[in-house]
């Protein structure tokens, strides 16, 4: 049988044939999936590189450029190749390199991103006390943008397929905490009890305070901050766009490293760029800088 390799030579068509059967699809876009599904089905995290004196390697064979701690960069685990001859349980990649292997206009691709949070660690494998000591785990913009991304990229394939649910009736029904989700922060929003969004305290407060997508300046604040208007593109021309993720993700990463440098140690432009960000949207970087932590009883 010949393998993804045999007949063509460019490096990331091969990988892209190589990734696609490592998730249990056929090697080609049309190609029927693989006899048997993978034993445990590979999920993209995005996550944060911890520490380490040298980084570490891109997976893409086109990339000489190593992931240096404190980027965002995706892990898919469990790696191509774990438990024959790789001795890593994740890939790892820059998110604009991997960008050049998947597409996330398709929901086999889409549906595996996955922040790397307090509630979804535990599916990378990670060691605990690494996760608790504060490596890996995303800030709470992260979280926000990664899924709010997720959901809108699959609206809008969706509609494209000709399958969306167009009444609403999930976020009918959970109305209070879909208003959590998208309201929180706002002077207009009325807040809900916790019963009624049927989470535990902690995540309630999360999401009421930490993790607010809205920093308001309180009653008759008409020009209140927004995560999502920030930074996201939540339009059908998103799709449209190989590199949305990354670009979305780097936007917030470059406002975070300009907010956090004093008034003394930018130039002139930097300086503007500040300014031009204003006092609210730095109170909302800051706030959503904070990484919600696993509850501690998970040091084992």
């Amino acid at each position: 049988m010949s393998s993804p390799t045999d007949a063509d030579p460019d490096p990331l068509k091969i990988q892209r044939k190589l990734l696609r059967q490592h998730l249990g699809l056929g090697p080609n876009p049309g190609d029927p999936p693989a006899n048997s599904p993978p034993q445990s089905q590979p999920l993209f995290f995005i996550e944060m590189a911890p520490d380490s004196r040298r980084g570490a390697k891109c997976k893409l064979p086109t990339c000489d450029e190593n992931i240096m701690p404190g980027e965002l960069r995706l892990a898919m685990n469990p790696a191509m190749g774990y438990g024959r001859w790789h001795r890593s349980s994740a890939d790892l990649y820059h998110i604009h390199c991997f960008e050049e292997l998947v597409d996330f206009t398709q929901a086999d691709f889409l549906d595996r991103i996955q922040p790397l949070t307090r509630q979804t660690w535990k599916l990378r494998g990670l060691n605990a006390g690494s996760v608790l000591d504060g490596n890996y785990l995303v800030p709470g913009a992260v979280e926000r943008l990664v899924l709010e991304w997720k959901v809108t990229h699959g609206k809008w394939i969706d509609k494209r397929d000709g399958v969306y649910d167009e009444s609403g009736d999930g976020e009918h029904v959970h109305a209070d905490f879909f208003a959590l989700l998208r309201k929180a922060g706002s002077s207009e929003y009325k807040q809900p009890t916790k019963a009624a969004t049927g989470l535990p305290g902690n995540e309630y407060y999360n999401l009421l305070v930490t993790l607010a997508p809205y920093e308001s300046d309180g009653p008759g604040d008409t020009e209140e901050w927004n995560l999502f208007d920030t930074y996201l593109d939540s339009t059908v021309k998103a799709l449209d766009n190989p590199h949305d993720l990354s670009t979305m993700l780097q936007h917030w990463y470059d406002d975070v490293a300009l907010i956090s440098k004093e008034e003394d140690e930018l130039d002139e432009q930097g300086g503007a760029a500040k300014a031009i960000l204003g006092e609210k949207a730095i109170r909302a970087l800051k706030r959503l800088s904070a990484i919600p932590m696993p509850q501690s009883s998970y040091r084992e």
